[in-house]
């Protein structure tokens, strides 16, 4: 199904009626986005729509797709403070009246049984160029203006709805009976939103996959910008050959952590594990006395342990894994599962090593036997690929390719 297959016929208001709806519809808007003004966006203004603003991946994502399409505003349903500033995005960003609060709980699961009414309420005006930035519910919002073109970056399919059974454990013990009718609707009505999109983006080949499975769309790949110059080799050599793994990131369930950490208690070898989450109490009572945590390290720590580990492990499957490539760029190698985003972000001939499934002795035997394929050089060479210019310039190609009358500024155009 292509998007030409989707009819977008928006009834045009007209006389009395027309305007009575037009002023409800205001009201409505500004009651869930009280920042928002629909009167001050042209038709020709780009507007990025992301789901909510942390400092994740997806939300550097978000940010670099505000620059690369010269966007005017960028809207979410919340915004962590600091992110704003964290994230370098220099336009103004709205949020949902109940914004503030889900930010200061990060209780953002708890916005999605409304964020579809949330969305729905959300008025751009005139505005005919968005580029929504998804992995839950943000195609909810809806068009309004004639000749409207939507871009969809998708992280991927609403888990809530596609993915549920990994879902299962964040609802509290009493809902989990209800989740599969709940998941079963949200799969209905995501599809029904998702027919706004005219272009899918994916950020991995292993995503573009799951769009087509559960949309029967296309969609072409643009994998995550990485900050290369931030993500760099050292400044002098290491004076003796690095000793420690690292794994790294959230310490969620879904990240594998604790393989990382059972594999390396089993094995013997040094490992740092750096990040925090709920699964760290877990993760503790698992860890040999090999095995040393670092807590919440800052950007200039993280950094500093990717470039003197001798390889990230990353025993998670991932939409992308953004981690992976900044580890290579700071010419680091990797062993990393043999699915999901990784197949894109790592060649074993200068990369590192891939590993099939959750044996744990599979992975204890891979962090035993490790060596690396390739100096760093060549390795950082290869994670350029990925880099920030990278991603604006194959973004900007979709871009023009979609809204055939739009053209990039000439501060973002080389």
């Amino acid at each position: 199904m292509t998007r030409s297959d989707v009819t977008r016929s928006m009834p045009s208001p007209g006389g009395r009626r027309g305007l009575m709806r037009r002023a409800v519809r205001r009201r409505w808007c500004r009651f869930w986005w009280p920042t928002v003004e629909p009167d001050r966006f042209g038709a020709d203004d780009v507007v990025v729509v992301h789901e909510w603003l942390a400092s994740f991946g997806s939300d550097k994502v978000a940010a670099e797709l505000v620059t690369a399409g010269d966007a005017v505003a960028l809207v979410c349903l919340s915004v962590l403070p600091g992110a704003v500033d964290d994230l370098d995005v220099r336009v103004p960003v709205h949020q949902c009246r109940l914004g503030g609060w889900a930010a200061r709980g990060r209780r953002w699961q708890f916005l999605l049984p409304l964020a579809p009414v949330i969305w729905s309420a959300l008025d751009l005006g005139a505005v005919r160029r968005t580029i929504t930035s998804s992995h839950s519910l943000v195609n909810s919002v809806p068009v309004t203006a004639d000749g409207a073109g939507r871009v969809c970056y998708c992280h991927t399919p609403v888990r809530y709805g596609w993915e549920w059974r990994m879902e299962r454990g964040r609802l509290p013990v009493p809902l989990r009976p209800l989740f599969p009718l709940g998941a079963r609707v949200l799969r209905a009505w995501d599809r029904h939103v998702t027919a706004r999109v005219e272009v899918f983006v994916a950020n991995s080949t292993f995503v573009a996959g799951r769009i087509q499975a559960a949309y029967d769309r296309d969609a072409m790949v643009i994998h995550p910008p990485i900050d290369t110059d931030w993500f760099r080799l050292p400044t002098a050599p290491p004076t003796a050959a690095p000793q420690e793994f690292l794994v790294a990131g959230r310490f969620v369930p879904y990240k594998r952590v604790d393989l990382a950490v059972r594999a390396a208690t089993e094995a013997g070898v040094p490992l740092v594990v750096a990040g925090s989450g709920p699964d760290a109490a877990r993760l503790a009572a698992l860890a040999g006395p090999t095995v040393r945590f670092v807590d919440q390290p800052c950007d200039e720590e993280l950094r500093t342990l990717l470039q003197r580990s001798k390889a990230l492990v990353h025993p998670g499957v991932e939409d992308f894994g953004m981690m992976v490539v900044e580890a290579q760029a700071c010419g680091t190698p990797v062993i990393a599962r043999a699915a999901g985003g990784v197949l894109d972000s790592v060649d074993p001939s200068c990369s590192g090593v891939l590993v099939d499934g959750d044996d744990v002795a599979d992975w204890a035997n891979a962090l035993l036997g490790f060596t690396d394929p390739a100096d760093a050089s060549t390795r950082r060479e290869f994670a350029l690929g990925f880099s920030r210019a990278a991603f604006h310039a194959r973004v900007r190609e979709v871009l023009a390719a979609t809204w055939s009358s739009w053209q990039p500024p000439a501060s973002v155009a080389q």
